[in-house]
This record gives C-alpha cells, structure tokens and sequence, in this order.
C-alpha cells in the first residue's frame, strides 16, 4: 500500500515525475553494441560485500532485494552515496515507476511483472528516476509552476499548460539520458534501456508525445544514439572503479513507513556517526531507554 505518501506526493508532482517508458519497437542494435553487450562488466564480491548481501537475502522479500541490490551499484558507481536512498513497491497492477519527495523511487508490482527476468531493464528504470532525484527535477518543476502561474494568472491558461509539457519532456528526455549512463556505468546491459522502452510501447497514448513525456519512438532512438556515442564500456570501467573503491551500503527495512532505506556512505546509525566525530564520547550504540517501573493496579471501592 501506498498511504504513507498519497498526502504528500501531490497529484501534480505524481504526473511530471512519472516514468512511463512506452513507445514502438526498436531500431536493431549495432553489432558493435552487441558484443558490447555480451561483456557485461561485473565486479567480484568482496568478503563485506558478501556478507551484507547474504543478510539482505534473509531480510527481504525477492522483488526488494533486487532493488537493493540495483540502488546500491547504481549509486556506487557513480558516486551517488551522500544520500539515503527509499524504495517502495507498490502492490498493484500498474506498469509505473516515478520518482517523489526527496530519493524516494516507487516501483509498482506491474512494473516489476512485467519486467521479470531483465534487471538490465529494470535497473535503467531505477536509474531514470534516480536521475530525477539528482537533477533536482521535482524542485524546478515546483518552482516553475509558482512562477508560470503567476504570470499568466491562471493554471488553465494555454501558455502556462505548453510551457509545463515543454519542460516536462525536457526533464524526462534528461533523466532517460542520465539513468541510462548510470544503469550502464554500474556494469548493465546498455540495450536494457531499449528493451524496457520497447515493452512498454503497449501501452495506449505512447506514440507521440504527450503533457509529461516525449512519444516512445523518440526517446528510444535517443537512447539507441546514446549507447553508439558512448562506448559502454567507458562508462563500465568508471563504475569499475567506483564498485572497487566502496563499501557496500547498509540497508534498513522500516516497516512502519513501509520503505526500504539504502544508507549513505555514513552509514544509517546516528549514534555511530556521532562516535566517529567525538570518540572521547562514545555513545554504546546498544544503549535502550530505561524500562518503567510498573506501577501497582489500584482497586477501585463501590460505594
């Protein structure tokens, strides 16, 4: 279930910040990308690495495991650890995906169905609305509506409704860009992109381009001319190095809010990182509150 955020991600936030990858079929890939494609580059994992890993296998439900593992390479890689990230899965038949708040993805399960046996896709989905986390996307677009609604002194007005579409497809067309050099410098597959977009072109309304995003067959040949620029394997070995240079990142499963936290860098615990700053006051990072006493059960006399 989703209520934790229905108050907070607003209506408007919802429909600029969604990813509904839809469009035609792809363009063939070269024979060059295809080899490229089947040396996927992968990282050895270390002892740490193992460990956190084989604990976040008994802790979570497969589909979050996945996305544990997606968010934490993606943002290894690339240098995107300053930052918790939050995953959610949302429990219903929907083929979407978008990005709220601040670093919160949610995946809902049709998106997840439907992608099965592809992390390649998957993750180039995760790394799009990962994109619009760190390109400040929901912040600009809020901005923009105060100061575009200002202006024309009305939401329904012509200009104000074009000049939101423009930039929303501007910001889609920049997070198809950034989420596809994020998945690929994490080491997945770079026809991941394509192939995600491709499937979900079976969706109505995808064949031209719509108030929130640019038509399918457009974002699909921008990420086809991507993947022929861009050498993947440039982009691996700079993930290569980003995977080898990082611990792995801890995790939290906060059932209450119904999220699954990947810590930063730093780690998710208060206390440790008030004991790494001040280590002549540690803090035990085991301490409780101290349990109350119980008080007597007084009886109470008729009169």
């Amino acid at each position: 279930m989703l209520t934790p955020f229905k108050a907070t991600a607003t209506a408007l936030l919802t429909a600029l910040c969604t990813v509904t990858l839809t469009g035609a079929i792809p363009p063939r890939l070269s024979s060059e990308a295809l080899a490229q494609n089947r040396s996927t580059f992968s990282t050895p994992s270390t002892p740490a690495e193992s460990s956190i890993y084989d604990q976040a296998r008994e802790d979570l439900s497969p589909n979050l495991y996945m996305l544990y593992r997606i968010v934490e390479r993606i943002a290894r890689a690339n240098g995107l650890t300053g930052h918790p990230w939050r995953v959610v899965v949302a429990d219903d038949t929907l083929i979407n995906a978008y990005a709220t708040e601040v670093n919160l993805v949610i995946v809902h399960f049709g998106l997840l169905d439907q992608m099965a046996g592809d992390i390649s896709a998957l993750a180039c989905v995760v790394g799009h609305e990962m994109a619009h986390h760190t390109e400040r996307h929901i912040a600009i677009r809020t901005s923009r509506v105060a100061d575009w609604q200002e202006e024309a002194r009305s939401s329904n007005s012509r200009e104000f409704q074009e000049r939101m579409a423009k930039l929303a497809r501007e910001h889609e067309e920049e997070a198809d860009a950034i989420g596809y050099e994020y998945s690929v410098t994490a080491g997945f597959d770079p026809s991941g992109c394509v192939r995600g977009l491709e499937m979900l072109s079976r969706l109505p309304g995808t064949m031209r381009d719509s108030a929130t995003h640019p038509s399918v067959p457009r974002r699909i040949e921008s990420i086809q001319s991507l993947i022929d620029a861009t050498p993947p394997e440039v982009l691996r070995s700079r993930g290569h190095l980003g995977l080898t240079t990082s611990d792995p990142l801890s995790y939290e499963m906060l059932e209450d809010k119904e999220w699954l936290r990947i810590n930063s860098a730093r780690g998710g615990s208060f206390v440790e990182d008030w004991n790494r700053l001040f280590p002549d006051e540690i803090i035990d990072p085991n301490f409780s509150p101290p349990e109350k006493d119980e008080e007597p059960a007084t009886v109470e006399s008729g009169e």
